[in-house]
This record gives C-alpha cells, structure tokens and sequence, in this order.
C-alpha cells in the first residue's frame, strides 16, 4: 500500500446518534489501516463526543466553506468519506482535490464523488452501521487491500477503568444512591428527535419495574424535556423510587451519566445510541415508519445487550404498543443482567 494514503477526511456533521454509528466504520478503517490518521468534521453539538473518540485524531467543527477550506488547507488528504453528503459538503470535498472521494450515491451531490455507492437506505434492508461500514470496505476494494481483518465489536466509546469507578462513586454520593444496588436510567424525551411513547406508557413500564428491589431509578432527561419527566415521576406513583437527573447541554456531563448507568432505557435518540457504544444494556422504543424502524437504527452494543421494540400502530406522534407484553418483555430482559 502507498504509504502516503495515510491521511483520510471523514464527514458526519449531523446528530448525535447518526455520528456515533459511524463509529464501528472508523474502528475497521483504522484496524485494516492502523497508520492512517483520520479527521472527522463533525456538528458543534457532536464535537466534544467527537474528541472522546480513540480511532479519531483530529476533530474539525462544521462551519461556513471559505472558512473550512482555509482551516483544512495545511492538510494532504488522500481519501474522503461522506457517510452523509449534502451539495455543500460534495462542493467543499471537491475543491480540497481529493483523489478518492466515497460516499453514497444520492441526489445531485454525487456529481461531486468519483467512487458512489448506491445503498437505497430509506429502505432500511439492514442497520445504518453497516451501510456505513459498507463505504469503509468499498475503500478497502480501491486500495487492494488483502486480508481484510474483521469487524471489532463494542465498545466504541472507552474509558479506563480506574476512572470509570471514581465516576461511578462520585454520581452515586452525589444523588444519595445506594452504592449496592445497579443503575437503571429512564430516558423519556427525545428532544424532538423522532416519536415516543406517550407519558402513560412510559409510566406503565415504570410501574412493572417495582419488581426489582435491587436497582436505583433514574429518570434521565435533556432541558427541552425537563416537565415531561416530572410528570412521569408523578404519574409512576411512590412505590417506585426515582431520582431526577437533568442530562445538561454539555455532551461530556450527558456522556459521563450515561457512562455510570447498568441498562438505559430510551426512544431511538442521541443518548440511546451513546449508551449503545458504551457497551451498556438498552432497551429502545422505535417508531414503526420504514425508515425509522429498529432494525435501521439498530444500536451498535453487543446483539444480547439490546432489547427493542417497534411500534405496531401507525400514529402521527406516539409509538404504539402492546405495553402488558412489553412490560413482560423488559422484565425478562433485566432479570436476564
């Protein structure tokens, strides 16, 4: 291989959860080409998380082009990959002279990319991860690369152990936790992000989970979603313990909570797809729209650390479920911890 195709832009500068699933691509890309040095333009409300990242090097914060390509001009970028491509992205790969520019083969960006892979994602026929990795392997085809190695599993998101239990101390004084039991986090809101279940449902499965005496409740939620989690506590009843903890703006404060929890429980949002590459079980609530569904967006922790469900009714806001059998379901599914 050219020793000088070692430098590679990555572009993922939407969500939360849309960049943390790419991050089983980067951990192949830099397994198969651990010389490589990846920089990764990213949202503003991604880069913190960004630079948590081990398989990233270089962090840039999306930004109006003429500034882009003032403060990506000292770099000598070989290979680009857009997992996501919009028409401003596609102008600003392209005016960088890249050699080798991959990214799906969608709507008139494309014009700008000399190696588009068609995928068709909104049929959601796999998990959004892979249509990621599938861009990381057409790069591997180009380059001739032998011997491909295999795909690493989770976590993608790492912490050394040593910091993970001092964290864990701290959250559990800080909250008057009891030090012996294991943490469940409920996170109700989505921020706006997709649908949910409505507050009575959520409060259902609150209630089925007054079974484990051997857990500490967190309902976990962002600014904007700060009524609807007091109203879940009211409406779950006292017979259940629940701690209110605000996931603050901070991306690094929303990722060390996540980090200290044993489940997470949440709708297909940022923070469930944060948990997922943390290694953590999860529980997540899918809208039943094709391109929303469980399968496409899919968290990237281990298959026996997830637990989802798809809604079976079609309803403008709210996903809808047979909630005794889900209640059934998540209990099983903690039992089995």
């Amino acid at each position: 291989m050219d020793k000088n195709i070692n430098e590679i832009l990555i572009v993922r500068n939407d969500k939360i959860g849309d960049f943390i699933l790419i991050l089983p691509a980067l951990s192949w890309l830099k397994k198969n080409i651990p010389d490589c040095k990846i920089t990764c333009i990213v949202s503003t409300s991604v880069s913190n998380l960004a630079r948590q990242c081990s398989h990233i090097d270089n962090v840039i914060v999306d930004k109006p082009i003429k500034y882009l390509l003032k403060e990506l001009s000292d770099y000598n970028f070989h290979i680009s990959i857009s997992f996501f491509s919009t028409f401003r992205i596609g102008y600003l790969i392209k005016k960088l002279n890249i050699p080798i520019r991959i990214a799906p083969k969608t709507k008139l960006a494309q014009i700008f990319y000399n190696n588009k892979i068609l995928q068709n994602r909104s049929n959601s026929d796999k998990p959004e991860y892979e249509y990621n990795s599938d861009l990381v392997y057409e790069l591997f085809k180009i380059l001739k690369i032998d011997n491909i190695k295999d795909m690493e599993g989770a976590p993608y998101l790492t912490f050394k152990n040593d910091s993970m239990k001092q964290r864990r101390e701290i959250f559990i004084e800080k909250y008057n936790l009891n030090p012996e039991k294991k943490i469940i986090f409920i996170h109700p809101g989505t921020g706006g992000s997709s649908k949910s279940l409505n507050i009575e449902s959520f409060a259902g499965i609150c209630k089925g989970l007054r079974i484990f005496d051997d857990y500490n409740f967190i309902v976990h939620y962002s600014p904007e979603d700060e009524q609807y989690a007091r109203n879940l506590k009211l409406i779950s009843g006292d017979d259940l313990t629940m701690r209110l903890i605000e996931a603050k703006i901070d991306i690094s404060h929303m990722l060390n909570n996540i980090s200290i929890c044993d489940i997470f429980m949440a709708g297909s949002t940022g923070p469930l797809h944060v948990a997922g590459a943390l290694n953590k079980k999860t529980v997540g609530f899918y809208p039943s729209k094709k391109s929303s569904t469980s399968l496409r967006w899919e968290t990237i922790n281990n298959f026996d650390k997830r637990l989802s469900f798809t809604g079976i009714k079609k309803n403008k806001d709210l996903i809808g479920l047979d909630m005794n059998k889900t209640v059934l379901d998540i209990q099983r599914f903690i039992s089995s911890v």
